[in-house]
């Protein structure tokens, strides 16, 4: 399990948090519109807070979370003064929202990690990006995707006959990385039971997938 803080409440800010917390990250937002707060209350752990504000960004404990996401676009200077600010307080990874290129640029420069744009269908890659358990992530478009990840703990020891994967989790398992090695076997042997260090290429929508590394 990862750590994110997501500072800003946008549209981006918002479903990049609810992603994350669907695949089991642990996920603190802040924002300072108390409305927004509202919006994911009972979904999200949220609360109202100006992190323009030194001694707000500083009562986070900003360096004990593994990402840092700045969701704040529709304001330059501030987004940027964030940025800056959560950089100098020591933060291990800053993703950052942008409005254009040009934001962009200032942001890279201020010392961002990634950068995305737009808002809401990144907001589904980025949560995906950093899980936990996913390894690689493949869009294909129409809400498909191509993922390796680690073997799901409940799979361990089991096989993909006795998983009946198609039909309880409406994926398909195209390939096993048995023990780290560097080839992915697209033989699959339907008896062959899951190792804890396999990691697996699964097939399928993307919701799908979430649910099944919940």
């Amino acid at each position: 399990m990862h750590s994110f803080l997501i500072i800003g409440l946008s549209q981006f800010g918002r479903e990049t948090a609810r992603k994350l917390v669907r695949l089991g990250e642990e996920v603190l937002a802040v924002d300072i519109d108390l409305e927004k707060i509202d919006r994911i209350a009972g979904e999200v752990d949220a609360r109202q807070g100006d992190c323009l504000d030194e001694t707000v960004l500083q009562a986070l404990d900003v360096p004990d979370y593994d990402h840092v996401i700045v969701a704040i676009s529709e304001d330059i200077q501030a987004s940027a003064l964030v940025t800056t600010l959560v950089k100098e307080m020591g933060a291990k990874h800053i993703i950052c929202q942008s409005y254009d290129e040009k934001h962009s640029r200032l942001l890279r420069r201020i010392g961002a990690d990634y950068i995305v744009c737009p808002e809401v269908d990144m907001g589904d890659r980025i949560a995906r990006k950093f899980s936990a358990d996913l390894l690689d992530f493949i869009p294909l478009g129409g809400d498909q995707s191509i993922v390796e990840i680690n073997a799901p703990s409940p799979w361990v020891g089991k096989s993909l006959r006795e998983l009946n994967v198609r039909v309880n989790y409406g994926v398909n398992v195209i390939g096993i990385r048995k023990d780290g090695a560097e080839f992915i076997d697209t033989n699959l042997d339907p008896d062959h039971r899951f190792d804890e260090r396999d990691t697996l290429m699964v097939i399928g929508m993307s919701q799908n997938i979430a649910r099944m590394l919940k």
